[in-house]
C-alpha cells in the first residue's frame, strides 16, 4: 500500500514528467495499491490549472481509499515533530501530517521529498523516493 505525496502527484501529472515517476505511480494506481489523505488532496488542487481540471483531479484522488486526519494521526505528527525538532531535523508540518497518515494504515509514502526520509530516519515510516531523472 502507498500514500502517493503531491510531490510525486505532481511530477506525475506535469505531460513532460518523469517517465520513472510516471511508470511508478501508474503501477501502483493499476494494482489497486494506493491511498489518499485529506492534505493531499488540497494540495494537488490547488494547484489545478483551471475549475475543469480541478473538478477532474478532484473525483480521481477522491475515489482512492482516504485515511482521516484523525486524533491518532494528529497525536503522532505531534510527537515525530518533537523528536525531530528535538535531534535538530526541521521537516514541514504538512509532510509529517503525510507520514503520520501513512503510518496509520503501515503504507509507505512514495515521494519525490527529501523530508520523508528524513522523518523515516527518526520515526521509521516507510517511503520510497522517486528520483525525477
Amino acid at each position: 500500500m502507498f500514500l502517493i505525496d503531491s510531490s510525486a502527484w505532481i511530477e506525475y501529472l506535469r505531460p513532460n514528467g518523469s517517465k520513472k515517476v510516471k511508470e511508478r505511480v501508474r503501477e501502483i494506481l493499476e494494482k489497486d495499491n494506493a491511498v489518499s489523505c485529506g492534505i493531499v488532496i488540497v494540495e494537488i488542487l490547488r494547484g489545478a490549472k483551471d475549475e475543469k481540471t480541478f473538478n477532474l483531479l478532484k473525483e480521481t484522488l477522491s475515489s482512492l481509499s482516504q485515511i482521516p486526519i484523525d486524533e491518532t494521526v494528529i497525536q503522532r505528527t505531534s510527537e515525530w515533530g518533537f523528536k525531530l525538532d528535538r535531534k535538530g531535523k526541521n521537516v514541514s508540518t504538512t509532510d509529517l501530517l503525510i507520514a503520520a497518515a501513512a503510518q496509520e494504515k503501515a503504507a509507505a509514502v512514495l515521494h519525490l521529498d527529501s523530508d520523508f526520509e528524513t522523518i523515516a530516519s527518526v520515526c521509521g515510516v516507510k517511503q520510497e523516493r522517486i528520483a525525477a531523472g
